[in-house]
């Protein structure tokens, strides 16, 4: 998958009841980046701004900023067990296969944590 193409993925309502979530169109091999999504960072009051106005698509970015993620970024859906990680760069969320994804599987990371830590949201 070249960096940052989205060809090869897709958005379509999760099994889960999770809302929408982002599916492989072809495998995807243990350690092939999937995404290299551009995130737009913002600081103090504008944060605060767009945590309300986008809850649920939005990163803590760093210790006092917020980030959106362009691309299909904000889309991917939580799990313990996920099959794709995230690295955080300077600008960009890179969203890489933990294992190989086979096509058709919705791709999941880890938002935060461990399921005895939890999360900030309810588990469906």
């Amino acid at each position: 998958m070249s960096s940052g193409s989205t060809s090869d993925l897709r958005v379509a309502e999760s099994p889960t009841g999770a809302g929408r979530g982002v599916f492989a169109r072809r495998v995807i091999t243990a350690g092939e980046e999937i995404e290299r999504c551009p995130m737009l960072i913002v600081d103090g009051e504008r944060a605060e701004a767009l945590s309300l106005g986008a809850d649920g698509y939005v990163f803590g970015w760093g210790t006092e900023s917020t980030a959106l993620a362009l691309g299909y970024g904000s889309l991917y859906n939580h799990s313990y067990a996920p099959n794709a990680e995230t690295l955080e760069t300077q600008h960009e969320l890179v969203i890489t296969a933990l294992r190989t994804i086979r096509e058709g599987d919705e791709i999941f990371i880890n938002y935060m944590g461990t399921a005895q830590e939890g999360v900030w949201f309810d588990l469906l």
